[in-house]
C-alpha cells in the first residue's frame, strides 16, 4: 500500500485533465511524474500550463519507478490501449469517460483490469455530486413506493455538440455517447442495467448561424469565446432519445446538443412512484421530493434542498464538488490498493452496452437487447 502516489498523465486531449491536475497538485502525498500525449504541441502546451515534465513516449512514462497511478485523458479511440498498457505495468487507473469508442473497446479494458487486478475507476465525476448524499437515502427509505416511470435529461449547450470531443472519428456517436454517458452512468447507479433499449436519433442539416457562448475550440483554448456556428450539420447526432425497459419500470433518457443552458446545469433526474415523486439536479445539486403518503422519515408534502449559485460556462471544467469527491475516492483506493473493481467494471461495460443498444436500435428501427457479459 503506497504512502506516496506518483501519477502519470497519459493522453492530455480531454479538458477534464485540468481540474484533475489542479486537485492532484494540491495533495502533499501526490507527485505528478509527467505527462504524455502523441500530439507534441499539445503535450508541451499542457506541460507548460500545468508545470509538468513532458515525456516523448507513454512507455517511458509508464516505466518510471515512482508511478503507481495513471490518469488517462486521451481521445476515446486511443484510451483502451493506454489503459491496457497501464494495467500491464501494474498501475492503478482513472480512465476518462466513456473509456473507449465502442463496446469491444471497453470490454478489452475490463478484461485487462481483471487480469492484472489493479485499482480502477472511470471518470464519471458527476456520480460524486453532493445530491447523491441526499437522494440515495430517499431511495433506500422506499418513500417513493413502486417506481413505474423515470426520466433522465442531459444536454450540451449550443455549440457544445460541435466541439472536437463530441466529433471524434471512430466513436460510436456524438453528444449522446460522449456526454450522455454521464447520465447513463447515473441511470445504472440508480436503476441498474435495463433489459433493452429503443433509440431514436435526430440529424439536422446545416442551417442558419447561432451564437455559441463558451465554445472551446481545442484543449488549450479558453472558455471566454462566443462564436457563430451553423445550427446542425454535426459529424454525429444533434439529439437522441431512448426508452429503457426494466422488469418493473420504464425509463426515458434524452440528450440534445443544442440547449440554451450551460453544461450540466439543467440536467435532470425524475422518479415517479406510487407514494412520492423525486426530481433532482446534478451540478448545481438540488432535489425536490413530494410525499403523498407520510412515512416515519418523511412528512406528507414537499421537501427540498439545493446549493444555490450560478456556475456559468465553466461548469464541469473547473474544480468543484464532483471532482473533489472523485479524486478523494481515487487516491484513497490507491493508498489502500483497493482492487475490488466488480461494480466499477460492470458499470463501465454496462454504460457502453446501453449506449450501443440505443444506437443499434436507432439504426434498425426496433428495440435492441442490452448486451452485458
Amino acid at each position: 500500500m503506497p504512502s506516496k502516489i506518483g501519477v502519470a498523465l497519459v493522453g492530455c486531449a480531454h479538458p477534464h485533465v485540468f481540474p484533475r491536475v489542479e486537485l492532484l497538485q494540491s495533495k502533499p502525498d501526490v507527485t505528478i511524474v509527467g505527462c504524455y500525449d502523441p500530439d507534441e504541441e499539445l503535450r508541451r502546451g499542457v506541460a507548460e500550463r500545468c508545470d509538468l515534465t513532458p515525456y516523448a513516449s507513454s512507455d517511458a512514462l509508464l516505466g518510471e519507478e515512482e508511478v503507481n497511478l495513471v490518469i488517462i485523458e486521451g481521445w476515446d479511440t486511443d484510451n483502451p490501449a493506454y489503459a491496457i498498457a497501464a494495467a500491464e505495468h501494474g498501475h492503478a487507473i482513472l480512465l476518462e469517460k466513456p473509456g473507449a469508442p465502442d463496446l469491444p473497446g471497453i470490454r478489452s479494458v475490463v478484461d485487462a483490469v481483471r487480469k492484472h487486478n489493479v485499482p480502477f475507476q472511470i471518470g464519471y465525476m458527476l456520480r460524486n455530486s453532493p445530491v447523491f448524499d441526499h437522494i440515495l437515502p430517499i431511495l433506500e427509505s422506499e418513500v417513493l413506493g413502486h417506481v413505474t416511470l423515470a426520466r433522465f435529461h442531459a444536454a450540451a449547450p449550443v455549440g457544445g455538440a460541435a466541439e472536437v470531443w463530441q466529433s471524434v472519428p471512430g466513436d460510436m456517436g456524438g453528444v449522446v455517447f460522449t456526454d450522455g454517458c454521464h447520465m447513463v452512468d447515473v441511470i445504472v447507479r440508480l436503476l441498474g442495467i435495463p433489459r433493452s433499449a429503443k433509440g431514436m436519433m435526430l440529424d439536422v442539416p446545416e442551417g442558419e448561424a447561432v451564437t455559441a457562448h463558451g465554445f472551446k475550440a481545442e484543449t488549450l483554448s479558453e472558455l471566454t469565446t462566443s462564436v457563430e456556428i451553423p445550427f446542425g450539420g454535426l459529424m454525429y447526432e444533434d439529439a437522441g432519445v431512448a426508452l429503457l425497459e426494466y422488469d418493473d419500470k420504464l425509463a426515458v433518457f434524452d440528450v440534445t446538443g443544442w440547449e440554451a443552458h450551460n453544461w450540466v446545469e439543467a440536467w435532470r433526474i425524475e422518479l415517479y412512484g406510487t407514494d412520492a415523486v423525486l426530481h433532482a439536479g446534478l451540478n448545481p445539486p438540488w432535489y425536490r421530493l413530494y410525499v403523498r403518503n407520510a412515512t416515519a422519515e418523511y412528512d406528507a408534502g414537499w421537501h427540498s434542498w439545493e446549493v444555490p449559485g450560478d456556475l456559468g460556462v465553466e461548469n464541469s471544467l473547473v474544480v468543484d464538488a464532483p471532482y473533489v469527491g472523485e479524486m478523494n475516492s481515487v487516491l484513497d483506493r490507491v493508498h489502500r490498493w483497493d482492487t475490488d473493481n466488480y461494480v466499477w467494471l460492470r458499470e463501465a461495460e454496462g454504460v457502453v452496452a446501453i449506449l450501443e443498444a440505443i444506437y443499434r436500435s436507432a439504426r434498425e428501427g426496433q428495440p435492441a437487447q442490452v448486451r452485458v457479459r
